[in-house]
């Protein structure tokens, strides 16, 4: 298939890029760099990228764009996507989010193509359902408690829009938290695993945590990416999708295992400034709609992500020599 992902040079879009890549699709990206960050420059020999700032673009260029690629799928990844930092830059979030979703679909209208968008929403607008909700299925209502989160939220919304308004080829899904090798350390489990990696290699006392006494449904970034382009090839149209394991990992027993795979003895510290003002307890998908409609079920074990995340991490500490910021 001949791709277009919006947001290929982030954690998602390389992944994504290197399954897409194995399965013989063609691929041109686009971000708002139009640059390869140094761990995913191996893609640039299979993978085209484009600079393009879906804020500050026009629906016009962009429409152009999608013209002259001709793209059978388009996964929408381009985002700003800490639930966090969402917080502190509220406007930002909303811009990028929904404005930059909304440019896309009005691009692919104007364009007269009509290509698969696959739009990416998040399991977290489901903000902190009650038990009778866990696990956690589509018909669950949203109640987001973060900028991020409502925006993906109303991304869902505009892409129901769009296919009932313009019939556009559109499938949405909501992936739960996931995590794997490359992903940013300001995300707990790469946060964690970078720490490690680094009191391993000598430097700094101890580890630093945040609030642990949550559940998280954790889906390896490989499967994530997996699931995507099963949407794209047999998703419905106009359809939500989740997409997660359907394990429900406690952050206290992550903690444990990644610190049991240390070379080292680990001690942690609770930070208080990482603890999140706004944090559900408990939160885990139902992805048997998903399962149902393409046959996608995860391959990889909570366990094998936490060690390739280590490994990952102490990899990219002793080839850069420079921590990351956590």
């Amino acid at each position: 298939m001949r791709a277009l992902v919006t947001g290929i040079s982030g954690f998602v879009g390389g992944h994504l890029a290197e399954h897409l890549i194995d399965q013989g699709d063609v691929i041109v990206g686009i971000s708002a760099s139009g640059r390869w960050p140094r761990d995913l420059e191996h893609l640039s020999q299979d993978a085209r990228i484009e600079r393009f700032n879906l804020i500050e673009g026009t629906e016009a260029d962009l429409a152009d764009l999608i013209t002259r690629k001709q793209p059978e799928v388009i996964y929408h990844l381009a985002a700003w996507s800490n639930p966090q930092k969402s917080m502190a830059d509220p406007r930002g979030t909303w811009a990028l989010n929904l404005g930059g979703s909304l440019s896309l679909l009005e691009a692919v209208r104007v364009s007269g193509l009509k290509p698969r968008v696959v739009l990416v929403g998040t399991g977290v607008s489901y903000g902190n359902p009650g038990p009778e909700w866990i696990p956690v299925t589509e018909a669950c209502p949203v109640r987001p408690n973060n900028p991020y989160a409502a925006s993906k939220a109303a991304v869902d919304l505009l892409g129901v829009q769009y296919f009932l308004a313009h019939r556009t080829n559109v499938v949405m899904v909501r992936p739960f938290n996931h995590a794997g090798p490359r992903q940013s350390p300001t995300y707990a489990l790469a946060g964690w695993a970078h720490q490690i990696a680094l009191l391993e290699s000598g430097r700094g006392e101890r580890l630093e945590v945040g609030n642990l006494e949550v559940t998280r449904d954790f889906t390896d970034v490989r499967d994530v990416v997996r699931g995507y382009r099963m949407l794209a090839e047999k998703g419905e149209p106009g359809e939500i999708y989740n997409l997660g394991s359907g394990l429900g990992v406690r952050l206290a027993w992550a903690l444990e295992h990644l610190c049991s795979l240390a070379n080292i003895p680990i001690t942690a510290h609770v930070d208080p400034a990482r603890v999140r003002p706004v944090d559900q307890p408990l939160l885990v998908a139902d992805a048997s709609k998903l399962k149902a409609a393409v046959g996608w079920t995860p391959r990889f074990t909570i366990e094998q992500t936490l060690a390739d995340m280590l490994e990952d991490a102490r990899n990219t500490i002793a080839r850069e020599g420079v921590p990351h910021a956590v």
